[in-house]
């Protein structure tokens, strides 16, 4: 199975990147871009209404205990820890399957 390395950014820090030049996106050619531009094939549909109406994220809410120094440790990140969390349980979940 091919492993992936999925990264998330909050809006914040995709406009920093895109300030800083912290990313290797060409920005100019992007903001210049018309949707004309934009080319639909079998790896990259165009992403429709009727996609979005039968979206549907499962997600199951628990409680869940963890150590002190943990919990403490993902939230001085300033970061969304749970999501992270999450992520981190998937990944291994993938690696383990």
């Amino acid at each position: 199975m091919k492993k992936e390395k999925i990264v998330r950014y909050s809006s914040n820090e995709l406009r920093n990147l895109e300030k800083d030049g912290g990313d290797k996106t060409d920005w100019v050619c992007v903001h210049s871009m018309k949707d004309e531009d934009i080319v639909f094939d079998e790896d990259s549909p165009e992403i429709t209404q009727d996609m979005f109406d039968k979206a549907r994220i499962m997600k199951t809410e628990i409680s869940l205990l963890l150590d002190s120094d943990v919990m403490e440790w993902y939230k001085k990140q300033n970061i969304a820890y749970q999501p992270l969390i999450n992520t981190l349980l998937r990944s291994y979940m993938e690696a383990h399957h």
